[in-house]
This record gives structure tokens, sequence and C-alpha cells, in this order.
């Protein structure tokens, strides 16, 4: 809501949400007991979105994440110097 509409501010009972056309609303109580809806990218109903990168990942997460690569990469590279490299069955 832009800061010069008349509800900006005020707290508004949630009731449910809803998709029309592809767009997540959230339905609200209006003070005069009207229903409304109003797209939820324009509230903080999903909480502050803080700007700048983002990950899943803490510390360890990364780190594991990172031994994986290089595994990866070394039997990719292992995998490719070879001739007639074959896959082995998951099962014995």
């Amino acid at each position: 809501m832009a800061e010069t509409h008349p509800l900006f501010g005020r707290l508004l009972a949630a009731k449910s949400f809803k998709r029309w056309n592809g767009v997540l609303l959230l339905v609200i109580d209006l003070p005069d007991g009207s229903p409304g809806t109003i797209r939820c990218d324009a509230t903080d109903v999903l909480g502050v979105v803080e700007l700048g990168l983002r990950s899943v990942l803490d510390r360890a997460g990364l780190r594991a994440l990172h031994r994986l690569v290089v595994q990866l990469a070394t039997r990719a590279e292992v995998g490719a110097s070879t001739v007639n490299a074959q896959v082995g069955s998951p099962r014995p």
C-alpha cells in the first residue's frame, strides 16, 4: 500500500488466502466490516524480505556442498580420461 492510502499502517484482521490469476491475495476485514482483498506482496503478512544475498545453507552446509562438488568434479575428470568406463549397478 502506498503511504498515502487511508489504511496504510492500520492493523486489519486477516481471514484467509486465495489465488486469483496466479496472484496470492489476502482476504481481510475492512474497518466497516466488509471483506476485502489485497495482494500479499503489498503487506508484511509473509514477513519482511530483506534485500541482499540469501542462502538456506549455514557455514557447515556450504562446506559439505563444496566437498561434494569437488568429489563430483574429480569423478568426472577421472571418468572422462578413462576409456570404456562403465557405471556399476547400485545393487549388489
